[in-house]
């Protein structure tokens, strides 16, 4: 998961300082400094130096890459506005273990490389409209144990010509096994300069498409209140103090969700779940049991005979998590999200200051 950050707030933060080389204390020119899974950043002067302005109060993720150097991921936690330093100390070269590096005609290679390019961009009708500008900067091994793993030696440039961005993506980790991947890393977002007013408006379109049923509007209808005006339906279980039944039986190989309500599950509004934040720009989720959620706008598979719509779940181990208002998470409190809201991959992502109409 990934932190993100609110906008509109009247407090802001004003953050400066210096990227240098770790080693010799020399300044990294031409740097990238920016709020991960955001389009806002900025590049490091001849002299090392940035400054980002206009943030938020609260958590903010900043990341810093730059050719040739370990790419920097730091949480920091601002509380008061104002000006505010923060210094980088980048490490030189890329730490990679393990890689195997195949020629570029192999196509063992390019068969590992399609598989890496379908999961990271998904299958959503946006992603035929992506694709990977350097697919030669990832190092690839495929150990016995049937794992497909990958890192980048530099960001991975991803072009969505669906919403209108390029995605910079340093891949820390990427890792394919069974039909499952789990990948990570620091993402930048680089607005495309439309070529028209229509490819403009056509952009914007597909964005609100993205939005819509994804995590970001789930969490922010919990947030206001409108889990069912916005297609949400939210089922908690029960904890097993106070079921009535421990089994739910299942005739016929029928399984509908009304043999689970008021025993196993029960429905709740969004407005249950949240609590307030420290600050005005934070929301808590709590929730101590699973969450099981529906997007009624959406047909989809489920475990339920009687519900053929997108089916989620959603587990809080720590029994809480921290996300601003308009639904980004900020603290994610190893969280675990399965099921068609865990499928949103690079080809309908959108950067955490993606704003609502």
């Amino acid at each position: 998961m990934f932190t993100a950050i609110v906008y509109g707030q009247s407090a802001q933060v004003t953050i400066s300082g210096k990227v240098t080389n770790e080693k010799t204390g020399a300044p990294i020119p031409f740097a990238n400094v920016y709020i991960n899974n955001s389009s806002i950043g900025t590049t490091t002067n001849e002299n090392g130096a940035y400054t980002l302005a206009n943030l938020p109060l609260g958590n903010l993720e900043l990341a810093v890459s730059s050719l040739g150097f370990n790419p920097i991921k730091e949480i920091v936690r601002f509380e008061q506005p104002g000006l505010k330093t923060v210094h980088f100390k980048m490490r030189e070269g890329i730490e990679l273990d393990g890689v195997i590096i195949y020629s570029r005609k192999s196509k063992l290679l390019q068969q590992r490389i399609k598989i890496i390019t379908r999961e990271l961009l998904g299958q959503s009708k946006f992603s035929k409209q992506c694709k990977l500008r350097n697919p030669e900067v990832l190092r690839i091994t495929a150990p016995d144990n049937g794992h497909l793993l990958a890192q980048t030696t530099s960001p991975l440039i991803i072009e969505n010509y669906a919403l209108g961005y390029i995605i910079h993506q340093d891949l820390d980790d990427f890792d394919y096994h069974e039909g499952k991947v789990y990948y990570g890393g620091n993402t930048r977002f680089e607005l495309m300069k439309p070529e028209n007013e229509a490819q403009q408006k056509l952009w914007r379109a597909n964005q609100k498409i993205a939005y819509k049923g994804s995590l970001k509007q789930l969490l922010s209808s919990m947030v206001s209140d409108s889990l069912q005006e916005n297609g949400f339906r939210v089922f908690q279980e029960i904890p097993e103090s106070r079921r009535v039944f421990n089994t739910v039986r299942v005739y016929n190989g029928l399984n509908p969700l009304k043999n689970h309500l008021n025993n196993r599950l029960e429905e709740v509004r969004g407005i249950t779940l949240i609590q307030p934040g420290e600050l005005e720009t934070e929301r808590l989720v709590v929730t101590q049991t699973q969450l099981e959620v529906f997007n009624m706008n959406k047909r989809g598979r489920s475990p339920y005979t009687d519900m053929a719509y997108s089916y989620s779940t959603i587990k809080m181990p720590n029994g809480y998590i921290v996300i601003t208002p308009q639904g980004w998470v900020v603290t994610p409190m190893g969280f675990e999200i399965r099921g068609d809201l865990g499928n949103d991959r690079f080809a309908n992502l959108l950067p955490s200051d993606w704003k609502r109409d």
